[in-house]
């Protein structure tokens, strides 16, 4: 869509009710406080460290939507930042930025039978339904373990918090392929993971009243720009 087209159907969003955005690391941010050294540790292994220095529990919403719709070009991957030129929006930003893993296979985010079915015997879940974020976040709090329900748990969290947000208030399904066999989570491109779901979520922008993707890095990169 052409950019011109794109940030007048923006414009047209009231600015008494912006755009729902679901993106927000203070669910992560809250549970640090509840986490052990050695699930810490874990999740450090697994080279996700980066989402246990995140300083900032809010985004702003009004400023996040206006980065996403009037400034972010999804085809070239790039902010347009008024009088400030461009900035490449890569997996090597995600990586310097957050710390995530940057390289290795593409991460499946997708529905799998197989997947959705060892998730729900795993942990209980009735058939056909997605469990609320909340309740996770209950059960990473009551889980003192360092084992592989904790960490699977976390990430779930992570995923459907921060990393790729869903519309809805639950865990949403499409993570659980990469999560089935934890040892291969490591091995997946998380940054570019990141950056292919928020260039997807832009292009849909003006389909739906909902902000997706890691929205976190658009503010980030926004402001590593001299006199914004």
């Amino acid at each position: 869509m052409p950019r011109a087209q794109k940030e007048q159907q923006g414009r047209a969003t009231s600015s008494e009710d912006p755009r729902r955005n679901r993106a927000s690391p203070a669910r992560l941010v809250k549970l640090y406080a509840d986490l052990t050294e050695q699930q810490r540790k874990m999740i450090r292994d697994m080279n996700f460290d980066g989402l246990l220095q995140i300083q900032c529990s809010t985004i702003p919403a009004r400023f996040t939507n206006w980065l996403m719709v009037h400034c972010f070009d999804a085809e070239s991957s790039k902010l347009v930042l008024p009088g400030q030129g461009r900035i490449p929006v890569t997996a090597d930003s995600v990586a310097d930025i957050f710390g995530l893993p940057n390289k290795g296979d593409k991460v499946r985010y997708e529905l799998d039978v197989d997947a959705i079915n060892f998730i729900q015997s795993k942990y209980s879940i009735i058939q056909g339904s997605a469990p609320k974020i909340e309740q996770v976040v209950e059960m990473v709090k009551q889980n003192k373990a360092a084992n592989e329900d904790f960490l699977r748990s976390f990430l779930m969290i992570a995923i459907s918090t921060f990393l790729c947000p869903p519309t809805s208030l639950g865990i949403s399904p499409r993570c659980y392929p990469a999560l089935v066999h934890l040892s291969t989570v490591k091995g997946f491109n998380w940054c570019q993971f990141v950056v292919d779901q928020l260039k997807a979520a832009a292009m849909k922008i003006n389909k739906q009243n909902d902000v997706k993707g890691y929205v976190l890095l658009l503010v980030a990169d926004s402001l590593d720009v001299p006199n914004l």
